[in-house]
C-alpha cells in the first residue's frame, strides 16, 4: 500500500547534450532515481532516432544502495548499439556521493 508520504516528485531534468542530463534535489529514493535515469535515456533515444519515435520495450536498473542525500546529480547515456529498428543503451547516474545507479534499455524505432 502506497501512502502520500512514499510520493517523491521528480526534480525537472536538465539535458545538457545528447549524452548527458543533470539535476539537482533534496533527498531522493531508488524508484525516484530510475525514473530520472529512464527520463535521461529517453532524451538520448530521442535525439538519436531522428524522424522516427523512440519508445522504450526494456529496462533494467542496478542500484548500489549508495544513497542519494541531495545536490546534484548527473546522467551519462552511452548508445551500445543501433540497428534499423532498436537501440541498445545504458547509462549511470552519479552524484558526488558516487554512482547510485546504472541502467540498460532497448528502445524500437517506429517509422515517423
Amino acid at each position: 500500500m502506497t501512502t502520500s508520504d512514499q510520493i517523491q516528485t521528480l526534480p525537472s531534468l536538465s539535458v545538457e547534450t545528447d549524452s548527458r542530463a543533470s539535476f539537482t534535489s533534496d533527498a531522493l529514493d531508488a524508484g525516484a532515481l530510475c525514473a530520472l535515469s529512464i527520463r535521461a535515456m529517453q532524451a538520448a533515444a530521442a535525439a538519436l532516432s531522428g524522424p522516427a519515435s523512440a519508445q522504450l520495450v526494456s529496462i533494467s536498473h542496478d542500484v548500489t544502495g549508495k544513497a542519494f542525500e541531495g545536490g546534484s546529480a548527473a546522467i551519462e547515456s552511452r548508445t551500445d548499439r543501433q540497428t534499423r529498428t532498436l537501440i541498445f543503451m545504458g547509462s549511470e547516474l552519479s552524484s558526488a556521493a558516487g554512482l547510485h545507479i546504472r541502467s540498460t534499455a532497448i528502445f524500437r524505432l517506429d517509422a515517423a
